[in-house]
This record gives C-alpha cells, sequence and structure tokens, in this order.
C-alpha cells in the first residue's frame, strides 16, 4: 500500500522535507501534489514523531518482564561513642564501604505482561491515525488540485464567452455607424460585455484563492509553474467503479473504523491491564552484598529469595481505575457503532451522487449540444433580420451556462470518486495515475 510506502520514505528522508519545497519550473501533476503534501504536511510529521515515541513505549513495557541488575556502591565516615561502664566511655570514628550487586526476575505478573498488550494497542491506535492522516491529507491535495483546475476550466469558458460578446459589441458599433442597428442595440450589447466582465472578475478572484489553497495543502510554489490539464473524461468511469461493494470495502479497509476499532482494543487492553492489580505477583530476587565497617561483623552476605506479593488495599485506587476503564471501553464501543453508521451514510450518499452525477453530466452534454444548436440558428435568424439582438445575447448566454454546468459537475464527480475511495480508506498513489494530461 501507498501509505506504507510513504511511512518509509518519512522515516528515511527524517521528515527533513522544507515547507517550501517545490518542483521544478513548468507542470506539476497531481501526483506531485499529492506526495508533495504527504512530505510537507506538519500534522503528519507531528503523528509520525508520536507513533515512534509510541513504538519507544511499547520496548518499554517489555522491560517490565526482563531482568533487573543494579549495582551499587557507597563510602562514608561515622562518630560514635561506646559505654563500658558508668565511669567509662570511648568515642572513635569509622570508615565504611559497601558494594551491592541485586538481580530481580518477575516469573509471575499479570500485570506486567499485560501491560506489553497495552502499549502494543497503543502503538497500533496511533499507527491507524497516522495512516488515517495520510489518506486524509492526500485527499486534501487532491481536492486543492481540482477545485483550482474547476475554476481555471469555468474561467477559460467564460473568457470565450466574453470574447464572443465583445466581437458581438464591435459588429454593433460598426452597424450603428452605417444606420443598421440603434443605440438599444449597442446598449445590449455593451451591458453583455459589462456583466461577463464583472463575472470573470469574481472568478479570477476565486480562481486566486483556490490556488493560495493549493499552496498552502502541498508546500508547492505555483508563482513559475502550473497546473497539469485534468483528463475530464475519466468520469465515464463512474458505471464500473460502482460494481464494486464500496459498503464492504469500507467497513472493512476505512481509516476511521481502523481508529475506532483500536481504540476499543486499546481500552480493553486498559481494562485487563487496570484488572490485574488486584492479582498477586511472584519475583525471584538475588544479591550480593559486601561491607567494610565496625558496625557490623557481617562482611560478605549471597542471597537467593523467591518473593511472593499480594496486593490486599490500596484504599480502593485500582478497583477505581477498573471501572474507570470498563467505562472507557463502553464509550468506544459505542464510538465505534456510531462511526460505523456514517460511514455506512457516507458510502450510500457518495454511491447515489455519482450515479446522480453521470446521468446530469449526460444530459448536461445533451444541453451543450442542444444550446450550441440554438445559438447557430439565432446567429442565422439575426443575420436574417427574423431574430432580435436579444435573442441572440440570451442563445449565446445559455450556451456558457450550460458549458459552466458541465464543467462544474464534471469535476464534483471526480472529486466524488476520490472521496468515496478516502472513505472506504483506499486512496493510493495509484487512484492518481492517467488523471492529468
Amino acid at each position: 500500500m501507498f501509505k506504507n510506502a510513504v511511512q518509509r520514505s518519512l522515516l528515511c528522508l527524517g521528515l527533513a522535507a522544507a515547507p517550501g519545497m517545490g518542483v521544478a519550473q513548468g507542470v506539476i501533476t497531481l501526483p506531485q501534489a499529492y506526495e508533495s503534501a504527504l512530505l510537507n504536511n506538519y500534522q503528519l510529521r507531528s503523528e509520525q514523531a508520536s507513533l515512534s515515541a509510541e513504538g519507544e513505549a511499547t520496548r518499554e513495557a517489555w522491560s517490565g518482564v526482563l531482568p533487573q541488575v543494579t549495582a551499587t556502591a557507597s563510602y562514608g565516615e561515622s562518630r560514635f561513642t561506646r559505654d563500658f561502664d558508668l565511669n567509662k566511655s570511648v568515642t572513635d570514628t569509622d570508615e565504611h564501604t559497601r558494594y551491592e550487586v541485586s538481580l530481580s526476575q518477575v516469573i509471575y505478573s499479570h500485570k506486567s505482561f499485560n501491560n506489553i498488550s497495552r502499549a502494543s494497542a497503543g502503538e497500533d491506535r496511533t499507527r491507524a491515525q497516522f495512516n488515517l492522516s495520510v489518506v486524509n491529507t492526500g485527499f486534501d491535495a487532491v481536492k486543492a488540485y481540482l477545485a483550482a483546475a474547476s475554476i481555471k476550466r469555468e474561467t477559460s469558458v467564460l473568457e470565450q464567452e466574453l470574447e464572443s460578446h465583445r466581437r458581438r459589441l464591435l459588429q454593433m458599433q460598426k452597424k450603428q455607424e452605417r444606420g443598421f442597428a440603434t443605440r438599444a442595440d449597442v446598449l445590449d450589447a455593451q451591458t453583455s460585455v459589462d456583466q461577463t466582465v464583472a463575472e470573470l472578475a469574481g472568478l479570477r478572484t476565486e480562481l486566486l484563492a483556490a490556488r493560495q489553497q493549493f499552496v498552502a495543502v502541498t508546500g508547492l510554489d505555483l508563482s513559475e509553474s502550473s497546473l497539469a490539464p485534468v483528463d475530464e473524461s475519466k468520469w465515464q468511469q463512474v458505471p464500473d467503479l460502482l460494481k464494486t461493494d464500496w459498503l464492504e470495502v469500507a467497513l472493512k479497509n476505512s481509516g476511521d473504523l481502523k481508529v475506532a476499532r483500536a481504540d476499543v482494543q486499546f481500552n480493553e487492553e486498559t481494562q485487563d491491564y487496570e484488572r490485574a492489580g488486584h492479582f498477586p505477583e511472584l519475583y525471584l530476587n538475588a544479591r550480593y552484598t559486601e561491607n567494610d565497617t565496625f558496625a557490623t561483623n557481617l562482611r560478605e552476605e549471597t542471597r537467593v529469595e523467591l518473593q511472593f506479593r499480594l496486593p490486599i488495599y490500596k484504599g480502593g485506587a485500582t478497583s477505581a481505575r477498573s471501572r474507570q476503564a470498563a467505562y472507557r471501553k463502553e464509550a468506544s464501543i459505542l464510538a465505534l457503532q456510531h462511526q460505523e453508521q456514517l460511514v455506512r451514510v457516507e458510502i450510500t450518499r457518495l454511491v447515489e451522487g455519482l450515479q446522480g452525477s453521470h446521468e446530469q453530466i449526460n444530459a448536461l452534454k445533451t444541453a451543450r449540444t442542444s444550446a450550441g444548436q440554438s445559438l447557430e440558428a439565432a446567429e442565422r435568424g439575426f443575420e436574417g433580420g427574423v431574430r432580435s439582438l436579444t435573442d441572440l445575447l440570451e442563445a449565446r448566454n445559455r450556451l456558457s451556462r450550460t458549458e459552466r454546468d458541465l464543467v462544474r459537475e464534471v469535476y464534483r464527480n471526480l472529486r466524488m470518486q476520490f472521496e468515496l475511495k478516502q472513505i472506504a480508506g483506499v486512496l493510493s498513489e495509484e487512484d492518481l495515475q492517467g488523471l492529468t494530461l
């Protein structure tokens, strides 16, 4: 899976990608934007560090069942007074040294072994969250790319309309000079130009905002680069795409569900860990001690013992922690059920939305053909004197609106295709290949 490759890449690169990282001057493709977003996202870098920390926490938990060896050495001086009888005492000093090596090995500790399972579950939960963030960040890059590309295409359609209106205005001005058009006709043509210019200015502002959002998500500089055009024919793959049972795929692979399931598992392990506080423990202890002091005649000692520890009462703390863990487990189970409902709703929405979008695009393509034929008829009628300028301008506006609606719906369709794979948890770099020309 690509998300695993991303993890390896992040680790190999040390997450050292500079925030301003870009590509060579030229054209930026969607896969480049996707990869750059993953490498430059601070949230991903933060979660990667958290995942590494959880891995160390698992290794720390293993230390609880491994031998614990301690060596100590001490040196000191003491002053003491000894009484021999009621009238005689001696005051003296003593230098003392002590060396000790001790070993403690757990033989049975339900809590220590459950702590390993709990730490491992915590690592799995963090890994699931990281993988989910990889998919979501990649989808953010796709959305930003498609949004900018869509507005750019819509701007191109409106620029063509503006050029048509300007040609019509120039035609009306020339006709007015020859007495074949009225002042009202020229004003109508000028109004169409002005309205289109205003609308185009709004679209260009939206395009600027979309490009800034793309830069923010991917970290790629667009000042000397442009986005590769999108293969808009990919909307036609919807019927084949929907042959897959996406609900089954999502219930198995959804990143949100994996995080929720990992959270349930972590809380189950936490509950077992807290309950283990009631269980007895068995340890093997060994110690070697060497003394050099006047205070005792025990110079050297070697001791091996089997130690049994039985927790009896700690003020109710163990029971309280067990109940807390049980409530957290119940909460995580309910959260998982809620997330499953959300996934079902989202998959259904996207599948039905794609079906409707596919039909709508076909209808808009038919409408565009009809609008183009209507414009041709209006132009012939206007030249023949049987159609008014208003009819001609309205026919041109209708064609432009249809083309813009078609562009918006095509890009909405493409975005929903990627969103479906994102929700299902299977969005990867391979899905982006071939989308840009």
